[in-house]
């Protein structure tokens, strides 16, 4: 989710589906003018402040565009200095500190197959929108604004391989990925620790061909013994959103799992990546403030800040992620519109992930997301 030498890092499913449809409604053409950084619901307190605020950074292309598009104009706007936190940790981390009453950040990105946990576990605070324009907490679609989270991008993982081994003949599917005969190389794919965040799981059962549309619930044992089948071509399971590419370019791996904009910004870079849309996971991500977090108020000016359209839209321009707020398309092109993860020829090729299957309860009493962080543990160290 690269460049440069920053070539570093990254309701039920069809309540989504059916919402997408709203979203595909606002996909307006034409370019305009940027909507004013600076502009704020009439009466809402002013952004600006003192002080500074730790929010995550993921580093790579998405480092860059967050900078570009959020960092540095909301430092110009509000006078509140953005301290940077590029570590991608899991979220058992991210509780572990929260419990710990250290937080790592003031505003975190969680996945949100892993929203819930936080929720149930009160460890985020109540955001703050008097700071919003009521437009645009009612642009919010199709993910609402949500009492402790609020969405920050879509984005779709998909199947990156290396186009001068397979550029006649190019892998399709998740089953191509894992044919190692007729697709030779190494593979990568991200932890599956991370639960629903790297997408590992819902891609092996493909790959074991499982329809995309019958995913869910996901059958857990069945997803190990296919990767099971693959272990022995697994070179590295990859630790960032910039990993995977990144072996990929280097010619460690002949294919990875990689989130869509880390590899367009990779291939613009000249690097040596191809994609297929072909069964991407659709993804979403939500900016929170944690409990115990030191700045609050800077964390919410901000929150408040990189979800109004004008910079969401600057986002989209500088990585093909999708904004949530659905202004912001209006000042989008149709050209940049139609290579984001949410247009409705691109859409259509993609499996929504189920997070509200992730959220649910198993029967020992945990979420799916907790479960399964036993489970690959004991997968990858052969424990039992």
């Amino acid at each position: 989710m690269m460049g440069r030498a920053r070539v570093q890092r990254r309701s039920t499913r069809r309540q989504f589906i059916t919402r997408a449809g709203t979203l595909a409604a606002s996909l307006a053409a034409g370019a305009a003018v940027w909507p004013n950084f600076n502009r704020r619901a009439e009466g809402a307190p002013s952004l600006k402040g003192t002080g500074e605020v730790v929010v995550y950074d993921g580093g790579g292309a998405w480092g860059h565009a967050v900078e570009e598009a959020y960092f540095k104009p909301f430092q110009q706007a509000t006078g509140i200095k953005v301290v940077p936190n590029v570590e991608q940790a899991p979220a058992a981390k991210i509780k572990a500190g929260i419990l710990a009453g250290v937080p790592g950040y003031d505003v975190t990105d969680i996945t949100g197959g892993d929203l819930q946990q936080f929720i149930d576990g009160n460890l985020l605070l109540p955001i703050d929108y008097s700071y919003w324009d009521p437009a645009d907490v009612a642009a919010f679609k199709p993910v609402p604004t949500n009492k402790y989270h609020v969405c920050a991008l879509f984005f779709s993982l998909v199947i990156a391989y290396d186009p001068k081994k397979f550029g006649s003949s190019p892998p399709k599917t998740w089953a191509d990925f894992w044919d190692t005969k007729k697709f030779p190389g190494q593979r990568s794919l991200g932890p599956g620790d991370w639960a629903s965040g790297s997408g590992t799981w819902e891609v092996a059962l493909m790959a074991d061909g499982v329809p995309p549309n019958h995913l869910y619930p996901l059958d857990l044992d069945r997803a190990l013994r296919a990767l099971t089948r693959l272990k022995p071509s697994i070179a590295k399971f990859w630790q960032s959103g910039a990993e995977g590419p990144q072996l990929l370019n280097d010619g460690e791996v002949s294919m990875t799992t990689a989130w869509n904009g880390r590899v367009s910004d990779l291939r613009a870079q000249g690097g040596n990546i191809a994609d297929t849309w072909n069964q991407g996971l659709l993804q979403w991500d939500s900016w929170a403030v944690p409990k115990g977090a030191k700045n609050v108020e800077n964390a919410m000016k901000f929150i408040a800040f990189a979800s109004q359209p004008g910079p969401q839209a600057k986002f989209a321009e500088l990585i093909a992620y999708g904004p949530p707020n659905s202004r912001a398309y209006q000042s989008l092109s149709k050209e940049r519109i139609a290579v984001l993860p949410t247009a409705p020829a691109i859409r259509e090729l993609q499996v929504v992930q189920n997070y509200t299957w992730w959220n649910s309860k198993a029967p020992n009493g945990k979420t799916y997301c907790e479960n399964v962080v036993g489970l690959w543990q004991k997968w990858v160290t052969g424990t039992k």
